[in-house]
């Protein structure tokens, strides 16, 4: 039986992809990021990424197939979600959600675990998530859309610094757009485009670590 091509990127999307998480990556870097959890990790990209920027990196992910097509490629990633022994037996610098909180029924219960148990001190969250746009509900996966309002309320509903919220392909320009006024053109006229938003959160406390 062939296998199916969800999870699976090609062409100018894929190398957008790429481009939008090394961006992350040396943001994260330059915040002092030096041990990552990526959760609902797929295939492993920004993990492979990772390797490269010499971040060390684990991932996780609910899907049996994803795991099965991380390995291998020889990285390192968990099967389950973030009540994972491993991930409350160390901290990280950094947890990376990217395109996931759509999928969860519970977002702010499964980031109150992920971040109390996971991130350290001082640690840096990134959420990204689609906008309500015309393809949203093209994937069954879906459960809801998000909006900058939301991700605002994220922190407040976890109690972390909000450091940034941005539509994607704005912060890869290296614009910031935070105006309602563009959150109606692309999700309402003249017609629903929609666009990942990606957002910054930190955690309080002090590094333990210097950095």
């Amino acid at each position: 039986m062939n296998q199916p091509k969800y999870l699976e990127y090609q062409g100018l999307f894929a190398r957008a992809r790429l481009r939008y998480f090394r961006r992350i990556l040396r943001q994260l870097q330059s915040m002092g990021c030096r041990r990552l959890l990526d959760y609902g990790c797929g295939p492993g990209d920004l993990l492979l990424l990772c390797r490269e920027a010499g971040i060390s990196a684990v991932g996780v992910d609910v899907s049996a197939r994803s795991v099965e097509l991380a390995a291998k490629r020889g990285l390192s990633v968990l099967l389950g979600d973030e009540n994972r022994p491993e991930i409350a037996a160390e901290k990280f610098d950094a947890i990376v959600l990217h395109s996931v909180i759509e999928h969860l029924p519970d977002p702010v219960g499964v980031l109150q675990r992920l971040t109390s148990r996971g991130l350290a001190a001082g640690g840096i969250l990134v959420l990204s998530a689609p906008t309500p746009g015309a393809d949203f509900w093209n994937d069954p996966t879906h459960v809801r859309p998000h909006t900058p309002r939301s991700l605002q309320i994220f922190g407040e509903l976890l109690g972390l610094e909000v450091v940034a919220i941005n539509y994607v392909f704005a912060y890869l320009l290296g614009l910031k757009l935070r105006s309602s006024f563009w959150y109606r053109f692309l999700n309402v006229v003249p017609a629903p485009l929609g666009s990942n938003l990606v957002a910054f959160y930190r955690k309080p406390g002090v590094r333990t670590d210097g950095v």
